[in-house]
C-alpha cells in the first residue's frame, strides 16, 4: 500500500520531486523534476529539469521526469528518495519491476509491459543506488510538488503551443 510520507527532508541525501503532465491522452507533454541534495540537513545543491513531447502519454511523461533526474545521479553514493503523485510510478516501481524484469519485461498475464523502453531506462539508471519511490498526493498541500507541477504544465504548454503554430 502506498502512503503519502511525512514532509521531513533526509539529513543526508538527494530529494527529487517528479510530475508529468499531458494535454489529451496522448497529446502534448510535458515534465519537470526538482532535485534537491541535502548534507548535514542543509540544502546545498538544487537543479531543476523539463522538457516534453508534441505527441505522447501522461505515463510516459511520469517516467521521463524521473529517467531526467536519474540522469544526473549516476554515480551517487547517498540515498535518493524520488517522491511523485504518480501511482503508476509508485506502484509499478515498487510492486512489478521485478517481476517485469524476471518474465522478460512481460506482466504476469503475459502481456508486454508498456512503456517498456521508459521502464528499461528507469531500472538501469537506479541499478546499484539506493533509491526508494514515495507517493504524494497532488495537488494537495505539498509546495514542492506544487512547485514540479507548474514546472511540468510550462513544459507541456510549450510542446502545446508548438502543435498549434
Amino acid at each position: 500500500m502506498t502512503t503519502t510520507p511525512t514532509t521531513k527532508l533526509p539529513v543526508n541525501g538527494v530529494l527529487i520531486y517528479t510530475d508529468g503532465a499531458c494535454s489529451g491522452n496522448p497529446g502534448p507533454g510535458g515534465f519537470a523534476a526538482v532535485l534537491r541534495r541535502f548534507e548535514n540537513g542543509k540544502e546545498v545543491k538544487r537543479l531543476n529539469r523539463q522538457g516534453g513531447k508534441t505527441d505522447t502519454t501522461n505515463n510516459a511523461m511520469e517516467l521521463r521526469a524521473v529517467i531526467s533526474a536519474m540522469k544526473c545521479l549516476r554515480h551517487e553514493t547517498l540515498p535518493i528518495i524520488v517522491r511523485t503523485d504518480s501511482k503508476y510510478i509508485v506502484e509499478n516501481w515498487n510492486q512489478r519491476v521485478a517481476v517485469w524484469i524476471a518474465n522478460g519485461w512481460r506482466k504476469t498475464d503475459g502481456k508486454p509491459v508498456l512503456n517498456r523502453d521508459l521502464w528499461e531506462q528507469l531500472a538501469e539508471l537506479a541499478e546499484g543506488l539506493r533509491v526508494s519511490f514515495e507517493w504524494v498526493k497532488g495537488h494537495a498541500d505539498d509546495p514542492m510538488n506544487a512547485e514540479v507541477d507548474s514546472l511540468a504544465v510550462t513544459a507541456r504548454n510549450k510542446r502545446k503551443a508548438a502543435v498549434i503554430a
